[in-house]
């Protein structure tokens, strides 16, 4: 039985390692993604900002159009005074070109208004990418390594997936079944004796557990959390 425990000992520093890269594998990306999402927050304001740009541009053109065509107009009562005869006639026209020149100067007021506030959003979306550019570097250089170390991970993880699948077979199937059932808990499947205590469940342990764990010569389990029990490993 010794020999099995032995066995069991090294299935659960194995099973430990293996937990260890699993939760890094699980880890880095999921961090990678956090640092990320401000990224895409950012981009997606840039894009606003852009679609917000195009449609001033569609409205600074719609002014423009109307400015010009009010110097049209203006033009056309001006030519129209040329040829008045009356004084009533005169004083008509000079209200329309008044309204006019008032309109004309609405429009382009108006017309500034909005290229003031594209310029200044552009200059805003011009320094908000260049903050962006900067982070996706930086993601970039941070994305390179993480990328690496997933690498070295999943390595590691199939280097010891393959020193379990050797070692799992040539324990007998009862204790394999009793430590798989443990261990399928998700938690650590071997516990120590640590001065007559479990170790991983800190509880007190009755002495006859205690002296059954410490002989090793049958399978014993802790009474209060159900790990498999044995003797302290001794510093070489």
């Amino acid at each position: 039985m010794k020999a099995i425990i032995e066995q069991l000992r090294t299935l659960n520093d194995i099973d430990v390692r293996l937990g260890v890269v699993k939760r890094d594998l699980e880890r880095l990306p999921r961090e990678l993604a956090e640092k990320q999402a401000p990224m895409k927050s950012m981009k997606a304001a840039i894009d606003r900002a852009k679609m917000e740009v195009i449609r001033m541009k569609v409205d600074a053109d719609s002014a423009d159009l109307e400015v010009k065509a009010g110097e049209e107009a203006l033009k056309r009562l001006g030519v129209q005074m040329d040829l008045l005869k009356t004084q009533k006639e005169f004083e008509a026209i000079r209200r329309q070109m008044e309204a006019q020149r008032n309109w004309n100067k609405e429009n382009e007021t108006k017309e500034l208004g909005i290229l003031e506030k594209m310029e200044a959003k552009t200059k805003d979306i011009e320094k908000q990418q260049a903050a962006l550019d900067a982070l996706d570097l930086a993601s970039s250089d941070e994305s390179t390594r993480i990328e690496k170390e997933l690498g070295e991970l999943r390595a590691r993880y199939e280097e010891l997936s393959g020193q379990r699948a050797k070692i799992a077979p040539e324990i007998p199937d009862t204790e394999l079944t009793i430590y798989n059932r443990i261990a399928g808990r998700g938690v650590v499947a071997l516990s120590f004796v640590k001065n007559g205590n479990c170790s991983e469940c800190y509880m007190r342990l009755p002495a006859q557990i205690q002296n059954l764990a410490l002989i090793g010569k049958d399978l014993t389990c802790c009474p209060s959390c159900g790990r498999i029990l044995t003797a302290e490993k001794k510093q070489v």
